[in-house]
Formats: structure tokens, C-alpha cells, sequence
């Protein structure tokens, strides 16, 4: 084995060790995170494998190797999208179901034709670039762009420039092993130097850098956080429009600074994200409500809370995935 395959045999290994550690955490994001970052490493061992001919794995063990990369298009969705809902997990599954299903057909029930499977090994590939390409403008079109979100959306573009030099490489027949090692290594850096620099402190610290001299405790933080959100379910003071964080400090009765700490550093949003999403969710509830049928979309978001038009579209938009009007037309066609 030439030391290039050994140092990214290493790389991997420091990979799957730091993917588990996301995985163990509190934070659903951050497992997402560390499936992500583990199903890059087992695509890493893979890449390894197959360049050194190191061993002849079992059935069970190749398919992982082969569909490992499958994944992480979805994985990385939930990681960067706050507010993601887990009921759609299902629907992004269906890409790894679909190829699962096909390659045990092709491997244990079906002699394919020949000729079929070089067509097939040529086409595979585009379908997940296509797959990737889809979820990052799907991700770029609603993310919030904070530093740590930019730099992980160059870490998920390096692998899909990756796969699509791979496989112009072999169509235009410039293909050699070492320009393979170069664009494997540009974005196994990336990766994980981005994951290990941008989102360590997450495995060193409970409470975000922020807060970190603070005195709030794990448990403390979590209690308030849920007092927080029981006294806003039960007196909508979101849906005020002037309803801010001193106002709510005062009701509540405790300093703005604690509520902010404990947002922050233990549910991961701050109290304007928070007030937002309960407004959506009230919206949601007025659309899907046929007593607030009448109601013109700009009303619905008055009454939820929102001071205008732009606000109220930009935020459903954002948490939802749709406008206010395509998800009340589509509840409507459901009912019909």
C-alpha cells in the first residue's frame, strides 16, 4: 500500500471515530451531521479498498461500500436545514431503497443481458450527481448563510466537482490513478478539515463558546427552555406583533440574557427564530382551517404575529418550504 492510500485509510478512520462522537450527541442535527460524516468515511475505506485491492468483503459489506455515498445527500439536508421535518424521512430514503433494490437484483436474482451493466455503471453515476445537485439547490435556496453553513456547502460541492471530474476523467479517456488521488484528497480535506475545525467545539463544550463561562447548567438550560416553550403555547404573546424579547423577559421574569443563553446554547435557535416558527405554525393552523378560509393570506399573517407581507412569506417560505398560498392550494386539493 503507497503511503498516499495509507494516509487516507487514516483520514477515514479519524473520520468514523469523529462521525460517532457527533452521532452520541444530544443534538439532531449533529447526528445527522455524524451519518453524513460516516457514510463519507466508509465511501473514503471504499475508494481505499478498491485502489489497493486490500480484501474481498462480504455481500453485506459491499453494499455498504457501494451505497454509502447514497446517503448523504439527505443526511446532510437535515444537518443544514433547521426545522426540518423527520415525518418526510421516508420520501428521502427512496434514492437508497430504489439502488438497494436494484443491486441486489443485479447481484443475486438476475443475470443481466450483455451489454446492460456497462450502460448501467455509466449512467449510475450522473443519476447521483444529479441527486447531490438537487439537494444542494435545495439546501442553498432556504439555508441560513452563517459562516459554518458556507464552508460546509464548499466541503459538499468539492465532492460533487469530485465525482463529476471521476467521470469525465473515464469518458474523455484522461483518467490515471494519480489525478484520482488528487481530487480525492481535495475533498477529503475539505471535509473533514471543516468538520474538525467548524464543529469541534461542539464535542468539547455542551453549551456554545458563547455562554460557555456561564453558570447555566445542562439541566437548568433544558428546563428553561421547555418553560419557555409551554408559556408561549399557552399565551400566543408571539402573535403581538410587537411582541420582543424584553417584553417576554419581563413576563416571564427572568434576565433577557438567561433566555437567550438558553436558546442559543441548548435548542439551537435564537428568540426571533423561535417567535417565527410559532407564527408559522399558527399560519399553518388558520390555513388549514376552513373557518379562516375567508381570509386574505396577508391577514392570516397579521393574525399570526407578522408585521408585514415580506416577513411572513420570507419565513414560511423558509421553515415550510412553500409560499402561504401554494400550501393552503395544496391542503385544499387534498380535500377536495
Amino acid at each position: 500500500m503507497t503511503w498516499e492510500l495509507i494516509l487516507f485509510l487514516a483520514a477515514a478512520i479519524n473520520g468514523l471515530i469523529l462521525s460517532m462522537m457527533f452521532i452520541i450527541s444530544d443534538s439532531r442535527r449533529k447526528r445527522f451531521l455524524g451519518l453524513y460524516l460516516l457514510m463519507f468515511s466508509i465511501t473514503i475505506i471504499h475508494y481505499v479498498n478498491y485502489w489497493a485491492q486490500i480484501i474481498g468483503p462480504p455481500a453485506a459489506i459491499i453494499w455498504l461500500f457501494v451505497s454509502a455515498n447514497w446517503f448523504m445527500p439527505f443526511a446532510f439536508y437535515y444537518y443544514i436545514k433547521k426545522g426540518a421535518k423527520l415525518k418526510y424521512l421516508p420520501y428521502h430514503l427512496i434514492p437508497v431503497v430504489v439502488f438497494t433494490i436494484y443491486w441486489i437484483v443485479m447481484s443475486f436474482f438476475i443475470q443481466p443481458p450483455p451489454g446492460f451493466l456497462p450502460v448501467a455503471r455509466a449512467i449510475l453515476p450522473w443519476i447521483k450527481i444529479i441527486l447531490f445537485l438537487g439537494y444542494g439547490f435545495a439546501i442553498v435556496r432556504t439555508m441560513k448563510f452563517t459562516t459554518i453553513n458556507r464552508l460546509f456547502i464548499l466541503a459538499y460541492a468539492s465532492f460533487i466537482i469530485g465525482q463529476i471530474a471521476y467521470v469525465t476523467s473515464l469518458i474523455f479517456g484522461f483518467y490515471t490513478l494519480r489525478l484520482d488521488y488528487i481530487i480525492c484528497a481535495g475533498f477529503v480535506i475539505l471535509t473533514y478539515g471543516i468538520t474538525y475545525f467548524g464543529e469541534y467545539s461542539f464535542i468539547k463544550e455542551k453549551v456554545k463558546p458563547k455562554y460557555s463561562s456561564s453558570s447555566l447548567t445542562k439541566e437548568d438550560g433544558d428546563y428553561l427552555v421547555q418553560k419557555i416553550n409551554s408559556v408561549l403555547e399557552q399565551n400566543k404573546y408571539y402573535k403581538d406583533p410587537d411582541f420582543n424579547l424584553s417584553s417576554f423577559a419581563e413576563k416571564l421574569g427572568v434576565p433577557k440574557y438567561r433566555i437567550s443563553q438558553a436558546l442559543n446554547a441548548f435548542s439551537e435557535k435564537s428568540f426571533s427564530e423561535l417567535i417565527n416558527e410559532f407564527r408559522v405554525e399558527e399560519a399553518k393552523s388558520k390555513l388549514l382551517n376552513e373557518s379562516s378560509s375567508h381570509l386574505k393570506l396577508e391577514a392570516i399573517g397579521e393574525e399570526s404575529g407578522f408585521r408585514n407581507k415580506v416577513s411572513f412569506y420570507k419565513n414560511f417560505k423558509k421553515l415550510v418550504g412553500t409560499s402561504p398560498g401554494e400550501f393552503r392550494e395544496e391542503h385544499m386539493q387534498k380535500s377536495a
